[in-house]
């Protein structure tokens, strides 16, 4: 076993091995354990991604750099991105209503 990825942290690594699995790539998180014993300390590498077949190398390499390359914010003039969070305030808007009404209905004022 080789490692082939260093995570921030153990949620990372998991991320990064769930990916390789998913493109045939055997890998596995190792210091899953010795990142808990140390507690709230900052993580001194201990997540790792780990290669179980090296012959798959150049793959991973290219998966990772895939990952790596990502873009986890979309940017404001990214094209076919009009989510700006209107439609979870209409609902919450809506919810506001209903609520009201029932408030209303329940004191027989309607």
């Amino acid at each position: 076993m080789k490692t082939i990825y260093r995570a921030s942290d153990i949620l990372e690594a998991h991320i990064v091995a769930g990916m390789l699995n998913a493109e045939g790539i055997e890998a596995e998180v190792a210091g899953f354990y010795q990142q808990g014993a140390v507690g709230e300390l900052a993580p001194q590498d201990f997540a790792r991604v780990m290669l179980i077949d090296e012959r798959d190398m150049e793959r991973a390499e290219q998966v990772i750099a895939t990952y790596e390359a990502r873009d986890p914010k979309p940017t404001e003039d990214e094209p076919g991105r009009e989510d700006d969070g209107g439609s979870d305030s209409r609902l919450a808007g809506w919810l506001l209503v209903v609520a009201l009404l029932l408030f209303l209905l329940g004191w027989g004022v309607l």
